[in-house]
């Protein structure tokens, strides 16, 4: 049989059912079942799997000569003719069986040509298991996106159920979401359906409830599969549903049916655009050798060359098939256009795609047919959109103005201008509409086609002012988030950029503690990023104050790539802003170079952000640069400019009678005092520094202050008290989730440890360090590994003392006892 043969060839060439699965794109579990016998071998998978093993045409010969009995027997047990990866089905519908009602008419074979289907091998297994197990009439709900394949799915699915329904299958489009926007009544629905099982017209109630009601009694008699394709809801399907018999309703919609699950027990199926990599073979099959394609419905189908058409179909790599999917956000029916295109034009539809990569409706563009409006994606999504309400449209519209990929209740509420409330309603309305996607709980995300969409109906239905205010909001929102997360990073006196104005109905995040605003901040850092982008395409000066908002944040996880991206948005934002502006993005550009060790172009930035700050008047600004460059020069050994910058920064904030900026100063001197080899004139000012920063609520200054002082004491011999310090430090730093700055207490409290004389803790306190600094890659993890090396070579030495003080010990014991028994027999 042409099956054994194919495994008999894969397991001579030493190949798994993945490895063949991967290079012929088709599903290992469909490969599996023809191999077994439960599916045939067709001609096009026999070409692939011998271009694929290297055997000639030795399969595609056994097919093009296997008997049609044996052909027709396949099917008969099989129920589809052999599609790649899906049901396989060519045309959607299976040849019902013979043992029907005998009403003299043919059984009903109404499933559409809708073509093949690539992948959705999950649902499908799903789907038959949920069968499998049930008893009484059953009923699947297939809902998901617009072009995402439902039709299909549903098809592909009742093709292949067919055979153990053999009273026929039937197909009722309902037209929720058609060209037309004329919806089918469910009655309508009923007189087509009792039409296809044998109803003449006169025959049937000219009430609707009793029309339906007949149906209902109908298919309770008949072993049937009704599809119905694009319904509006659960209320235009229900009254269709048999409670009694052993049909098989499949119901599509582009709204989630909860009803039906709830109701009638519906097992819900939820489609979504395909995984890259099943794109991927879904597109190199569209491709297909020697054949055209052409999108006839929302999820394509493949048909022959129309004749008298030669086309040579391009040799598209991986790599490109996977920028194609990409670019059409992996949709069924946006890719089918593709590989229209891409058959039609070549290397120009390449071209034409990234031509207008940048342009207003690009792709929504380019993923069109001339001639077929109807099959275009914009006509699809735009079914969707006039299904909406009111508000429902509005927020639709405005949520695509979110500048990153994902949004959260909250930015929603600001965007829409509305309470948290309201927006978490419209956006589960939306979601139920499937426009929107949560991808977990509370956060949502757009299709990126569909986002395309919304951004045109939002500059065609809304106002311009409308537009810039929804920008505001959101660019405020995210501003007055992250100004949050700093004041409990550094305290709520800290130092500003102009604070950003709250437009009204803006409700910005509240946080309990630093974990749950570091927690956030983790959650929106893209977000964050893309909106530091956004507040320049604006010319918002958002651009530059909320990079220094950000920045305490991005240096303590150590995101300083990401601090340098939002400092150069910054830098660009702040140009010819003022002084001020221009020395907050300055900080943050040093800070980022700072973390970065890029030592010396970070004090270019620390001395431009000095001169800047003190060009504004803005003392304490100054005075934070100031003390910031002093620990960069102190990293360089520079330990005399380091104490002229500290000295001047005390003077500033002294001056200026800010008490934060005090704290910031005092911390900065204690620890150039430290470096300067006099720790017992550095105690004083940095126990000030502390009370300062608990005042001030500054869990960061906190920690390093404790820190500092632990050193102090260390260094003057006091190494109880500097035990104790070390370990508040490292609480305060835990809090923060500062990892450099635990590791960098772990050794020093590894070196007091060692220098006690507790060699076994300090080497748990330097092991524990060195592990930080390796997750973070941090070079000073190589001083960690040498203080380690030589603590450990310490405790050998020590354990060999011991050792041999036992041997000694041990020896003279047995001396001993041997002389004792030596005059043990002498009586005196």
């Amino acid at each position: 049989m042409t099956g054994e043969r194919l495994r008999a060839l894969r397991v001579r060439h030493g190949w798994s059912l993945d490895r063949l699965s991967r290079q012929v794109h088709y599903s290992k579990s469909y490969l599996s079942r023809v191999e077994n016998g439960l599916r045939p071998l067709t001609l096009e998978l026999a070409e692939r799997c011998d271009r694929a093993l290297g055997s000639g045409d030795e399969l595609a010969r056994l097919v093009r000569d296997r008997s049609p009995s044996e052909s027709s027997a396949h099917s008969r047990s099989t129920g589809d003719s052999g599609g790649a990866g899906g049901s396989g089905h060519r045309d959607g519908a299976a040849s019902p069986g013979t043992d029907g009602p005998r009403t003299g008419n043919p059984l009903p074979a109404q499933l559409p040509a809708v073509g093949r289907m690539w992948g959705r091998e999950a649902e499908l297994e799903e789907a038959r298991a949920f069968l499998a197990g049930h008893c009484g009439p059953a009923v699947i709900a297939v809902d998901g996106m617009g072009g995402v394949g439902k039709t299909t799915f549903a098809v592909a699915l009742a093709g292949s159920l067919a055979a153990s329904r053999p009273d026929g299958t039937l197909f009722a489009d309902l037209g929720a979401h058609g060209p037309f926007g004329n919806r089918t009544a469910p009655e309508e629905v009923a007189s087509g359906l009792l039409h296809a099982l044998g109803r003449t017209p006169q025959t049937l109630p000219a009430e609707p409830a009793e029309r339906m009601a007949l149906v209902r009694s109908v298919l309770a008699q008949r072993r049937v599969v009704v599809v119905l394709d694009d319904a509006t809801g659960a209320a235009q399907v229900a009254p269709l549903l048999p409670a009694v018999g052993d049909s098989l309703t499949i119901v599509t919609s582009r709204r989630r049916l909860t009803a039906l699950s709830l109701r009638h027990g519906a097992l819900r199926v939820g489609l979504e655009p395909l995984a890259v990599h099943e794109a991927v073979g879904f597109l190199r099959n569209a491709l297909g050798r020697g054949r055209r394609t052409t999108p006839e419905d929302p999820a394509g189908a493949v048909v022959t060359p129309r004749s008298g058409t030669t086309t040579a179909v391009p040799d598209v790599t991986d790599a490109a098939l996977s920028a194609i999917a990409r670019y059409c956000g992996c949709l069924p029916l946006a890719m089918r256009i593709a590989a229209e295109h891409v058959i039609e034009w070549g290397d120009r539809f390449t071209i034409a795609r990234d031509g207008r990569a940048d342009s207003t409706g690009a792709r929504l563009d380019l993923l069109a047919v001339p001639g077929e409006s109807s099959t275009a994606v914009r006509p699809v999504f735009a079914r969707s959109y006039r299904s909406l309400t009111t508000d429902q449209a509005r927020a639709f519209r405005l949520l695509a103005l979110h500048p990153g990929a994902e949004t959260g209740v909250g930015a929603a509420a600001a965007l829409v201008g509305e309470p948290p409330a309201v927006a978490g309603r419209l956006l589960g309305e939306l979601r139920a509409a499937s426009l929107v996607t949560e991808v977990r709980p509370g956060r949502f995300r757009m299709h990126d086609l569909v986002r395309d969409y919304a951004r045109e109906c939002a500059r065609s239905d809304e106002p311009p002012e409308e537009l810039d205010a929804c920008t505001a909001r959101i660019l405020a929102w995210y501003a007055r988030a992250a100004e949050s997360v700093a004041d409990l990073l550094l305290g709520r006196a800290r130092h500003r950029a102009q604070s950003v104005a709250a437009p009204d109905r803006i409700v910005p995040p509240q946080f309990a503690s630093l974990t749950e605003a570091l927690e956030w901040c983790e959650g929106e850092r893209t977000n964050l990023k893309a909106c530091v982008e956004a507040a320049r395409a604006a010319g918002s000066p958002v651009a530059w104050q909320l990079p220094y908002a950000l920045w305490p944040f991005l240096y303590l996880r150590h995101h300083h790539g990401d601090l340098l991206g939002v400092g150069t948005a910054a830098s660009a934002a702040a140009e010819g802003a003022g002084p001020r502006a221009e020395a907050c993005a300055e900080s943050v550009l040093a800070a980022a170079r700072a973390g970065l060790r890029d030592h010396v172009r970070a004090d270019g930035h620390y001395r431009r952000a000095v001169e800047r700050f003190a060009a504004a008047g803005d003392a304490i600004g100054e005075t934070t640069a100031l003390v910031a460059y002093a620990m960069s020069c102190l990293r360089q050994r520079r330990d005399e400019e380091a104490d002229a910058h500290t000295a001047r920064a005390v003077e500033l904030s002294a001056g200026a009678g800010d008490a934060w900026g005090t704290g910031v100063a005092l911390t900065g001197l204690g620890e150039v005092l430290i470096a300067l080899g006099d720790p017992a004139r550095a105690v004083t000012p940095l126990h000030r520094a502390e009370q300062l920063h608990r005042v001030h609520g500054s869990l960061w200054f906190q920690a390093s202050t404790w820190t500092l002082i632990a050193t102090a004491h260390r260094d003057m011999g006091d190494h109880h008290r500097a035990e104790a310090c070390y370990r508040t430090a490292i609480d305060f730093h835990e809090r923060t989730g500062m990892r450099a700055g635990t590791a960098h207490a772990l050794h020093q409290l590894g070196i007091c440890l060692q220098a006690s004389g507790r060699t076994r803790q300090a080497r748990r306190a330097l092991g524990q360090a060195l592990d930080l600094y390796s997750s973070l890659d941090d070079p000073r993890g190589g001083t960690v590994l040498e203080t380690l090396t030589a603590a450990e070579a310490e405790a050998e030495a020590e354990a060999e003392a011991e050792a041999e003080a036992e041997a000694e010990t041990e020896a003279e014991a047995v001396s001993e006892s041997d002389v004792r028994a030596s005059f043990g027999g002498l009586r005196f």
